[in-house]
């Protein structure tokens, strides 16, 4: 009697044991997803890359920029402390993120397959992508040096013109010039070179003073024929003048791809997404330590194109570079910023849930338009 119910005791012992396992079994996601979700213990410890219109440090020290407004919307969101340390460069924000040194780094952190191979991002936050800055040519000089660039491409077809009227003014000459006759010739005809000349050139024009004109049927049949000729010959110079300068125009004012670049005296900030597209496409190019240096070797000559996020690029240079650099509306490589964090960082999932409803709200289109003014 006793060994059955020890037995008995034994039965429901090991059925309990599997009925705890089990439940343990169904709650354990649980447990993890409240742990994910579960708010940090200490402040959050918050690059800032000091690029605006991203992120900048004011003149009171005080943060300020477009990810910082973000930042603080997503934190406000978790109902996360953080604490904000601007940096400059970017290899310290990525070091920092894989030693442990930040939780997070927000700014013009841009999402690259070299950066991905160190740390981790969250759901982009803004659009971004590589371009580039080129120089502003306006005003009167820079005029008139496209135009006699694109006079030197066509000297071929002017210096045949110009052949064709010597030759024209020689032949009106020789059929128009007096003869041996004592009786003088009218004021408007054709008496020496330099009238001939003269003739050929303002009936070429369309211009037809009238001041001097052939006598002879043989002189008036020569220039019904210069006229006809001279209508298409100025219809020809000009078309191709008007097409030469829009071509040179358009080839001078867009880089739409790696041909464009190739030659050209390259600039770029170290560690920047536009850097590392030089990189990939083995170009060599000038290191800055930021973009403002950069734009600066661009107004002054020292480099021809400057390579940089399109968001950066089109602030700084409405900011301070208007007159002298120009930002084409082409993207080299399209991308995306996000706000980069460790390697497997338990900050990932609640981050991402929080920027999904906030970037796709009016509310946060409206506070994008205030800085880019789109």
């Amino acid at each position: 009697m006793s060994d059955r119910i020890a037995r008995c005791l034994g039965s429901l012992f090991r059925l309990l044991l599997v009925l705890v396992a089990f439940g343990a079994s169904l709650t354990a996601p649980l447990d993890c997803a409240l742990a994910v979700e579960r708010r940090p213990t200490a402040p959050l410890r918050v690059a800032v890359y000091d690029v605006p219109p991203y992120g900048t440090v004011g003149s009171d020290g005080a943060l300020s920029g477009l990810s910082v407004d973000l930042w603080r919307r997503v934190a406000e969101e978790l109902e996360w402390e953080y604490r904000l340390t601007p940096v400059s460069q970017m290899e310290t924000i990525l070091s920092g993120l894989e030693q442990g040194r930040f939780d997070a780094a927000i700014g013009a952190i841009t999402i690259t397959p070299e950066r991905e191979a160190r740390i981790d991002f969250s759901y982009p936050t803004h659009r971004s992508g590589v371009a580039v800055a080129l120089p502003k040519e306006t005003g009167p000089l820079a005029a008139i040096v496209s135009y006699v660039t694109v006079a030197a491409d066509l000297g071929t077809l002017i210096v045949g013109i110009f052949t064709l009227l010597l030759l024209l003014g020689v032949v009106i000459w020789l059929i128009e010039r007096p003869g041996r006759s004592s009786k003088p010739p009218p004021e408007d005809s054709v008496v020496t070179l330099r009238d001939g000349l003269y003739w050929t050139v303002v009936t070429m024009t369309t211009v037809g003073y009238g001041d001097k004109t052939p006598k002879t049927p043989l002189g008036r049949l020569v220039a019904v024929v210069w006229m006809l000729s001279s209508v298409a010959l100025v219809s020809l110079l000009s078309a191709s003048l008007v097409s030469r300068l829009t071509a040179e125009r358009v080839e001078n004012s867009s880089i739409r791809a790696e041909s464009d670049l190739t030659g050209k005296k390259l600039a770029a900030v170290a560690q920047s997404s536009g850097a590392e597209y030089l990189d990939e496409l083995h170009l060599k190019y000038e290191k800055y330590d930021n973009l403002a240096e950069a734009l600066s070797s661009l107004a002054n000559g020292q480099s021809n194109a400057v390579v940089n996020s399109v968001g950066a690029l089109q602030y700084l240079v409405a900011a301070r570079f208007a007159q002298v650099i120009r930002v084409p509306r082409v993207l080299l490589a399209p991308a995306f910023m996000a706000i980069a964090l460790p390697d497997n960082s338990p900050l990932k999932k609640p981050i991402d849930r929080v920027l999904i409803k906030i970037t796709a709200s009016p509310e946060w289109k409206s506070v994008e338009e205030l800085y880019f003014g789109r």
